[in-house]
């Protein structure tokens, strides 16, 4: 038994770490990309290119949680559920792209070839999700690693050939390089996913309705932080400038370490709770708990070695051009420390299809925390600093809201004994 448990352990390990190498892969080069805009732009150009980039992770956290967790939820090989999520990519991306293009506008972020660029790189970067998120719901993050690092590669090489032929630096140039990294990623996850993944599925009869009650409230419940975070920085823009802006993004940044573990190991969270879930072995409220702790911790550690190491870090990041505000560097380490008490708490309401009730809590935390910071937005200036405090201190409360309700409704089969102690085993 007790091999066999160690076994078990290993494998959940195992996967985890491939969770968490992806989101890093991911994340580091989205930082890689981001730290060359915020050298060549400048604190006024990196402001808007942080914007543009907010507007794309809200979009993509949507699309990915109403498509990317459905695969991962629902059995993606039910033709009924497969013709549903073929609607439901179409759908989205379209949306994604019009989205992306009407902000832009009304942003004023980017003429007319910078908006069609934007709209295009939306498109395209949902394609790519969807590719990624397959592999996530096979539980494959090893392998997902190449993709995400064909990504990285081939943008910066896209980059690096148009700045040698003598093409200046700017948002639109950024934009392209990235449509191009997509590109080659998309070709990559078709030519190493087998078929059936892509096969077709009758588009009349689908489960479309319920795919759409689970969806809609779980795409609405991902969308929160995301776009509470893209307010925030609409705000500052607003009542401070794009160059406060740039040291608060700035910021972020370097604590991209902490909140890309905690990202990573929320994906593996999930897709286990939700395996769990189909094989009707559910995981109990005390086995994300757990993680609850273990991921508090670890993202403590990180953000604190992003604070210690800011002078050393800041100019690598910046180049230079502007400062880091230190204030927010340390806000925004609590706001990944909040992140990890709730997330395994909100992965596992998920996988218990419980989206609205996830939607509810997230929704008043982050709308009490988007007031407070108006108001001090409004009463001067240099609150700036202030938002990961009022974006993240909310969490906690929210992680001992959802424990009591994943607590209350805690199944309790007998089949739970063995899982709960591979976690204990893991953990």
């Amino acid at each position: 038994m007790r091999t066999g448990l160690s076994g078990k352990a290993g494998k959940l390990l195992s996967s985890a770490g491939g969770a968490v190498a992806v989101q890093f892969v991911t994340a580091g080069g989205s930082l890689v990309v981001q730290s060359l805009a915020a050298r060549t732009l400048g604190a006024s150009g990196y402001g808007a290119y942080a914007l543009f980039f907010a507007v794309l992770v809200m979009i993509t956290s949507v699309q990915t949680s109403f498509v990317g967790d459905t695969l991962t939820v629902y059995d993606r090989f039910d033709p009924k559920v497969r013709g549903a999520l073929i609607w439901s990519v179409a759908g989205t991306v379209t949306a994604g792209a019009l989205v992306g293009a009407v902000v832009s506008v009304a942003m004023g972020l980017a003429g007319a070839a910078g908006t069609a660029l934007f709209a295009l790189l939306v498109a395209l970067w949902l394609l790519n999700e969807t590719g990624r998120r397959i592999f996530t719901a096979r539980m494959e993050f090893w392998r997902l690693t190449l993709n995400d690092a064909s990504y990285l590669v081939v943008t910066l090489a896209a980059l690096g050939a148009a700045v040698g032929a003598g093409a200046d630096g700017s948002v639109e140039l950024l934009l392209a390089a990235m449509c191009v990294g997509c590109v080659a990623s998309i070709a990559l996850a078709r030519f190493r996913l087998p078929g059936e993944e892509y096969a077709g599925a009758p588009l009349r009869g689908t489960a479309l309705r319920e795919i759409l009650g689970f969806a809609w409230w779980r795409s609405v419940q991902a969308g929160v932080r995301p776009g509470a975070l893209l307010l925030a920085r609409i705000m500052i823009a607003a009542f401070a400038s794009t160059a406060a802006l740039a040291g608060v993004e700035a910021a972020r940044l370097l604590l991209a370490p902490a909140m890309t573990f905690v990202n990573g190991a929320g994906w593996f969270l999930l897709g286990d709770f939700a395996k769990a879930e189909r094989e009707g072995t559910p995981m109990p409220a005390r086995a994300a708990l757990r993680a609850c702790g273990l991921m508090a911790g670890i993202a403590l550690v990180l953000s604190l070695g992003g604070i210690v190491l800011v002078d050393w870090l800041g100019p690598v990041v910046t180049g230079g051009s502007f400062d880091v505000n230190r204030t927010a560097l340390a806000g925004w380490g609590l706001y990944a420390v909040c992140f990890a008490c709730t997330l395994p708490l909100a992965s596992l309401a998920t996988a218990r299809k419980k989206s609205r009730t996830v939607f509810a809590v997230r929704g008043v935390e982050s709308a009490f925390g988007l007031v407070v910071l108006l108001v001090l937005l409004a009463a001067a200036p240099r609150h700036a600093a202030l938002a990961p405090y009022c974006l993240g201190g909310g969490g906690l409360v929210s992680a001992a809201l959802l424990w009591y309700l994943l607590r209350r409704d805690d199944p309790r089969p007998v089949e739970t004994t063995e899982r709960t102690a591979v976690y204990e085993v893991s953990g």
